[in-house]
Order: structure tokens, then C-alpha cells, then sequence
């Protein structure tokens, strides 16, 4: 990811105030959204195209602080996609689905219930894990019957199942 190299220091500065903070006592609301937007205002949020590990797990982490300190703050399931996102695009499948379940767990209201869901699955998938995306894809099927995306997973399911020669010949009768 390129930074500006004057931005790197601040960056880390508020990382390291903010972790220092951490051992007395939980940072305030504000303190936690500004420690967010500065690490944001860093990078390109949506679209990195490279990715750093350290300030990517910093803002992963910040995310998820939020959330642990303010479970009913209205920001806290969009943080937590967010950090389900940033855990996807640094290989950490594990922590992906956490953030996903700690989402469809505890916030049946939240708008992009929907896209969290199909998310899950769809990188469960991508990472290989079929049996899990199976299964993720299963439950948002059985959450949203009638959603726009359904039949398409439904299709999804179907491709879990075909060997990498079935998958191939069936892609190519789709490109003809």
C-alpha cells in the first residue's frame, strides 16, 4: 500500500497513544472514532491496491475495540464488516468469520444483515472452505428466501460439489 511517508509517523503515533491508553483504561467514544478516521484517511479503505499488514491488523484492530467497547453503538456492526473485509484481505479466514458471526449474531437489524451473509459465504468459499460455505450459504437461504441473490447461490451450492473437471467443463458452456 503507498502511504506518504509523512503520514506513516502520525499513523503509528496514534496507534501507539492509543494502545498506550489502552492499559488504563478503554479510550472514549470520540478518541476511538478519530484513531478510525486517521488510519482511514491513510489508505484507500475500499479498494487498497497493495495491502500493509501491520496498519491493516491496527485498523482491524481499532474496529474491533470499537465494537467491544460499544456493542450497541449504531457504527459497530458497519466496523465489524469492515473489519471482517480487512481480515479476508489479509488471508485471515478465521477472523473473517468471527467478525461475520459476531454481526449476524447480535444484529438481526442491521441493513446489510444480507451482504454480511452472502459475504461469508462467498469468501468461505474462495478460501476453500467448502463445507463452511455450504453452510453459510445454506443459512442465507434459509434467511432470505426470496432475496435477489438466492438462486444464485443456489448454484453455488451445486458448484461445491463438481470436481475441478466438471467445474471446468461447466464454465466453459458458460463462455459459449
Amino acid at each position: 500500500m503507498k502511504i506518504k511517508h509523512s503520514a506513516l509517523p502520525l499513523i503509528m503515533a496514534a496507534m501507539i497513544a492509543s494502545s498506550c491508553n489502552n492499559a488504563t483504561k478503554t479510550p472514549s467514544h470520540d478518541d476511538m472514532l478519530n484513531a478510525i478516521d486517521s488510519i482511514e484517511a491513510s489508505i484507500n479503505v475500499e479498494f487498497p491496491e497493495t495491502i500493509d499488514t501491520a496498519i491493516s491488523n491496527g485498523l482491524i484492530n481499532k474496529y474491533v475495540q470499537f465494537a467491544d467497547a460499544y456493542p450497541n453503538d449504531s457504527l459497530t456492526p458497519s466496523f465489524l464488516l469492515q473489519a471482517a473485509r480487512w481480515a479476508y484481505a489479509t488471508n485471515n479466514v478465521d477472523d473473517m468469520v468471527k467478525y461475520y458471526d459476531r454481526i449476524i449474531d447480535n444484529y438481526e437489524g442491521y441493513e446489510k444483515l444480507d451482504e454480511c451473509m452472502y459475504e461469508k459465504g462467498i469468501n468461505l468459499d474462495n478460501a476453500g472452505r467448502k463445507e463452511e460455505a455450504r453452510k453459510a450459504y445454506q443459512e442465507f437461504i434459509d434467511e432470505y428466501p426470496e432475496h435477489f441473490l438466492t438462486e444464485d447461490i443456489k448454484k453455488a451450492i451445486k458448484l461445491l460439489d463438481m470436481s475441478d473437471e466438471q467445474l471446468n467443463e461447466f464454465l466453459n458452456q458458460q463462455t459459449k
